[in-house]
C-alpha cells in the first residue's frame, strides 16, 4: 500500500526552544525526511539550520543556497524573511521537485 501525502510544503521556523525541540523529535525529523522523499518544497529560517542538518537528506543537498539551487532542489534556507517567502512561494508553485526522487532516495 502506498502512503498518501497530505501537505504541499514544510516550513521550519527559528526560535531557540522550537529548534531544540524539533531537532530532538524523531517524528519531526521523519516528517521532514518524508517531505524530501515526496519531492515537496521545504523552507527553514537560518536559525533552524540545525534541524535541517539533523535530517537524513541534509547531506544530499548542495552547499550553496542561491536561487538556481533553490529552484532545482526546492529547499530554502535563509535569514531574510522576505527572500525566504519569495523563494518558498516559487518552490510551492512547482509542486514537486522530481529530480531528487530517484537518485537521492531517503529512508523515511
Amino acid at each position: 500500500m502506498k502512503a498518501s501525502v497530505f501537505y504541499d510544503a514544510v516550513y521550519v521556523p527559528g526560535g531557540t526552544n522550537s529548534v531544540a525541540t524539533l531537532e530532538a523529535d524523531a517524528d519531526a525529523l521523519h516528517f521532514l525526511n518524508e517531505a524530501f522523499k515526496h519531492c515537496k518544497a521545504i523552507a527553514a529560517n537560518d536559525d533552524a539550520l540545525q534541524v535541517i542538518e539533523a535530517t537524513y537528506f541534509a547531506r544530499k543537498l548542495p552547499t550553496d543556497n542561491d536561487d538556481d539551487t533553490v529552484s532545482s532542489e526546492g529547499v530554502i534556507i535563509g535569514i531574510d524573511a522576505d527572500n525566504i517567502a519569495r523563494q518558498f512561494i516559487e518552490a510551492i508553485k512547482q509542486h514537486r521537485f522530481w529530480d531528487r526522487e530517484v537518485p537521492r532516495k531517503v529512508p523515511a
